[in-house]
């Protein structure tokens, strides 16, 4: 089964210095980054769904109207799944495959597929999951990609009244790099200090300077979270692919 989910994804993300410079340019960066960013209102929907589930129809199981409620968490798990096999086609343009097999039968058998299946546990564990993955996202996206695209809008506002653009330290930071050398019993070496209380952008040219390496920090966060959008993706192919083998009763029998 892995190799069959793994052959049904996304070939890896082309390395090269082309690929990594242009990732700006591309389509499917902007919905890599969509993707990225609603991992993390997603799992945290997930994380609560399934943790008060699971905690109520637990501590309400003794009074039988708990087994209703963790069926029913167990249910929504697969059409929670599906969900994300769509979100995942659509904006990572990986082919995660959804289960065939049909609903029909006997209730109590379709109760005990629900519980034994490995699909409807793999659906469980992928989208408690997805939490961890919209904690990285949410995080590469706050701290790299919000200082990137500071640093593209300095040269518009950096002499502007009121704004103040550089760095500011609460006391005067002082670096000491030193070159020291073994020679005849001796040091002999070079030592220097710099001393840095603050910097400011004051000219167009310094903005511009600035905005550059906000260009540089933009196109490497970038290629960061295709990286990572592309990880999801096979993570996605690997937990929630399925074929006619895997939706057979007799596949999850085994």
């Amino acid at each position: 089964m892995l190799s069959d989910a793994l052959s049904g994804a996304s070939v890896g993300p082309t390395l090269s210095v082309r690929s990594a410079v242009t990732a700006p340019l591309r389509l499917q960066t902007y919905r890599n980054l969509l993707y990225l960013s609603l991992a993390f209102p997603l799992g945290l929907l997930y994380f609560l769904f399934f943790s008060i589930g699971f905690s109520v129809g637990v501590s309400l199981t003794f009074v039988v109207i708990g087994i209703p409620i963790l069926l029913f968490v167990l249910a929504a798990a697969l059409g929670l799944a599906s969900v994300e096999r769509k979100l995942a086609t659509l904006l990572l343009g990986v082919s995660v495959r959804s289960p065939t097999t049909s609903s029909d039968g006997p209730l109590v058998e379709r109760v005990k597929q629900l519980v034994v299946s490995q699909r409807t546990w793999k659906a469980v564990f992928y989208l408690a999951s997805k939490l961890i993955l919209g904690l990285i996202s949410f995080t590469a996206i706050m701290s790299l990609l919000t200082t990137a695209v500071s640093f593209l809008m300095i040269p518009f506002v950096y002499d502007q009244p009121g704004v103040y653009v550089g760095i500011v330290t609460s006391e005067p930071a002082v670096f000491r790099p030193q070159m020291l050398l073994g020679w005849d019993g001796l040091l002999v070496g070079v030592r220097t200090a710099f001393r840095l209380t603050s910097w400011q952008v004051t000219t167009l040219s310094e903005a511009l300077a600035v905005a550059g390496l906000g260009v540089i920090l933009g196109i490497v966060t970038l290629n960061i979270l295709n990286g990572l959008a592309w990880l999801s993706g096979q993570y996605t192919v690997l937990l929630l692919d399925e074929d006619d083998a895997d939706a057979s009763p007799e596949a999850n029998a085994a």
